[in-house]
């Protein structure tokens, strides 16, 4: 792990800190803490998390992973993904264009469209910022 921040579930008093996280990265609210594990600083502050959710396909998807621009480069992105992949198992996503580097690193590689649960493609199909996002499906078994 690390010794500047630790995993542990999400608790409801959590969720105002992983909403505005979310709205920075233009997203909205998460819906429950439910599946959500946060990273803590030491000093008790949430400085990033992780949503799973098993899809329709039966196959869980990460949607998403957010770390406070401040601690990215501190390993709190890989320990999160790391600790999901541990818990669950083979790990689906969308990444945006600009995160497609730091899921390679990880050995997520490039898949279907189709095997991506519907949800999280609609959600790129509706999505205003879609040309400037260039999100690309990803996985790891």
């Amino acid at each position: 792990m690390s010794d500047l921040f630790t995993l542990r579930p999400a608790r409801p008093e959590d969720k105002g800190n992983i909403d505005a996280y979310a709205y920075w990265e233009g997203m909205d609210n998460m819906p429950s803490v439910e599946n959500i594990t946060v990273a803590e600083s030491n000093e008790g502050d949430v400085v990033g998390f992780v949503r799973v959710a098993k899809g329709v396909n039966g196959i869980y998807h990460v949607n998403p992973v957010v770390v406070v621009s401040t601690w990215r480069g501190y390993g709190v992105g890989r320990a999160l993904m790391e600790d999901a992949q541990q818990r669950f198992g083979e790990l689906r996503l969308v990444a945006r264009g600009s995160a497609v580097g730091f899921y390679k690193a990880l050995g997520y590689t490039e898949i279907t469209w189709d095997d991506v649960d519907k949800a999280e493609v609609d959600d790129c199909d509706h999505c205003p910022m879609r040309e400037e996002c260039a999100p690309l499906p990803m996985g790891k078994k």
